[in-house]
């Protein structure tokens, strides 16, 4: 995630929460969701520092991508996750199965590449502060009640889907694993963007 689009996402959160706490109404939370729910396992490192890997000068940074972009799935997860625990509908626990599936996917591209996994074990405890900043934002934005969680998820898939259609523009067509990688990544982000607007607009 570069840090225009962390600093925007940051205030996303911000300023959405000011707005929560004149929202009261709770809708339904055991609505149907079309999502399907993943079974893979999530193996992360109880501790992790930054990887070694670099890049020459002047090559696309792959590597600091891949750090992110797993970093940023585990943010997805933690805080579907988190609603999931608090309101149980649904809807979050799908998607938190599909996004122990999309970590699994870019740390199979890490490991290819020999980058390595920056995740900590924790739930809601990240490498990189803003992050950090960002799950914390949004966690006590969505805490409010469940249509403010709804709304966190349309917020953060929208910045995703334009955060990774802007990487997958710049990488170089020739790392088909990367572009694949980012592919994938946009088709799920724009399926679960998808499933919560469904339950903001019942």
């Amino acid at each position: 995630m570069n840090t225009r689009r962390l600093s925007a996402l940051t205030a996303l959160a911000l300023t959405a929460a000011l707005g929560v706490s004149a929202c009261t109404t709770q809708a339904e939370s055991a609505a149907p969701a079309d999502t399907a729910t993943a079974t893979a396992t999530v193996t992360v490192t109880e501790s992790a520092t930054p990887a070694e890997t670099t890049e020459p000068a002047g090559e696309y940074g792959s590597a600091d991508l891949l750090r992110r972009l797993i970093e940023e799935e585990k943010v997805a997860h933690d805080l579907y996750l988190a609603f999931d625990e608090m309101y149980g509908a649904r809807v979050f626990g799908n998607i938190t199965g599909a996004e122990v599936s999309h970590q699994d996917q870019v740390l199979a591209v890490m490991e290819d590449k020999g980058v390595e996994d920056p995740r900590l074990a924790e739930p809601g405890q990240f490498v990189d502060p803003e992050l950090q900043t960002l799950y914390d934002d949004f966690l006590e934005q969505g805490s409010a009640n469940l249509p403010a969680a709804y709304q966190v998820g349309v917020d953060f898939e929208v910045m995703d889907i334009a955060d990774l259609e802007e990487e997958l523009a710049q990488a170089p067509e020739s790392d088909t694993d990367l572009t694949g990688l980012l592919e994938y990544l946009i088709k799920g982000s724009n399926n679960h963007l998808e499933a919560f607007q469904r339950q903001l607009d019942r």
